[in-house]
C-alpha cells in the first residue's frame, strides 16, 4: 500500500483478502436454483425508501456503530438492543447497522436488530461481492449500501441490479458530483453524499449541501457523516435534503435516543 492509498483504498483491501480467505471455506457462486433456495422462507423487504419520503424531510436515518477508523471507540459496551430500542424511542425513520470488523461490527449486529425492531434497516458495509448482496438480504437488511468509488462502473450497475432483484433498496454512495453522475446512470434513485474526504478523513457538511442541486427532486437524496447539530440538520433541510445518517455524535451521548429526539424537536419544534 502506497502512501497516497486512502483510508478507503485499506479498509478495501482488508475487505477483499476478509472474503478471499472466507472463500476457501464456502462456495460463495450461485445459480438460479441455488439463488432460489437461499431466499426461500424470508419475507418481504421492508420500505426503506418509503420510510424516509414520510413526514417531515430531513428524516434521520440513526446508525449503530461501535467505532470508527478516524474516531476510535465511540461507545464502549455499546449494547445493539438497547441502543435500537433508543432509536425507536427518539424518532428514526430508519436505522444503519455497521457490520464491517473495522467498526467493531458483524452481521450478527445486523441479524439481531432484524429480530427486535420494525424499522427499515441499511446494512452499512463495504461491498465488494455479489455474495455479500445475498447475504445482507439473508440477514435482514432492507437496502444496502454501495460505494461509486469503490466499484468500476459495470460492477456498480449489476450489483444495483442484482439488490434490487432481491427487493432490496440500494444507497449509492458519492464524494462529488462525478459520482452522483454515476450513481444515478447506474439506475440509483436512493443517493447519499458522504461529507467525508476520502484521502483525509475530514468532514464538511457544505460538501451534501453544495451537491443537493446535481440530483433531481425524484430522486432520494440523503447527507452522511459529520452530522450533529440542529444547526445542520435545519442547512440540509433548507438545501432540501430528503434524510440524514446521524451515527457517531448519538453513539457518544450518554443516551442515543433522547440525544436524536433532541435534534428532531429542535428542528420541527
Amino acid at each position: 500500500m502506497t502512501g497516497d492509498a486512502t483510508y478507503l483504498d485499506r479498509i478495501l483491501a482488508a475487505k477483499r483478502a476478509e472474503l478471499a480467505a472466507a472463500r476457501r471455506d464456502r462456495n460463495t457462486t450461485f445459480g438460479d436454483r441455488q439463488l432460489e433456495q437461499a431466499l426461500a422462507g424470508l419475507g418481504p423487504t421492508r420500505d426503506f425508501v418509503g420510510a424516509l419520503r414520510q413526514g417531515p424531510a430531513p428524516r434521520v436515518i440513526a446508525e449503530f456503530k461501535r467505532a470508527s477508523p478516524s474516531a476510535g471507540l465511540l461507545r464502549d459496551g455499546a449494547d445493539l438492543e438497547e441502543v435500537v430500542a433508543s432509536y425507536e424511542r427518539g424518532g428514526a425513520a430508519a436505522l444503519s447497522i455497521l457490520t464491517d470488523r473495522h467498526f467493531q461490527g458483524s452481521l450478527a449486529d445486523l441479524e439481531r436488530a432484524r429480530q427486535i425492531t420494525e424499522l427499515p434497516l441499511l446494512r452499512k458495509d463495504f461491498i465488494v461481492e455479489r455474495s455479500q448482496i445475498l447475504e445482507s438480504r439473508q440477514a435482514g437488511a432492507d437496502a444496502i449500501l454501495l460505494i461509486v468509488a469503490a466499484l468500476p462502473p459495470p460492477t456498480l450497475q449489476q450489483f444495483a441490479d442484482f439488490a434490487q432483484d432481491l427487493g432490496l433498496a440500494v444507497l449509492c454512495e458519492a464524494h462529488d458530483a462525478h459520482e452522483l453522475d454515476r450513481a444515478m446512470a447506474a439506475g440509483c434513485r436512493l443517493v447519499g453524499v458522504n461529507n467525508r474526504d476520502l484521502r483525509t478523513f475530514d468532514v464538511d457538511v457544505e460538501r451534501s449541501v453544495q451537491l443537493r442541486a446535481y440530483v433531481p427532486e425524484s430522486f432520494t437524496y440523503v447527507a452522511e457523516s459529520g452530522i450533529s447539530t440542529v444547526d445542520h440538520l435545519r442547512r440540509l433541510q433548507d438545501a432540501g435534503v430528503d434524510a440524514a445518517l446521524v451515527g457517531s455524535s448519538l453513539m457518544r451521548a450518554d443516551d442515543p435516543g433522547v440525544a436524536l429526539q433532541e435534534l428532531l424537536e429542535g428542528l420541527y419544534g
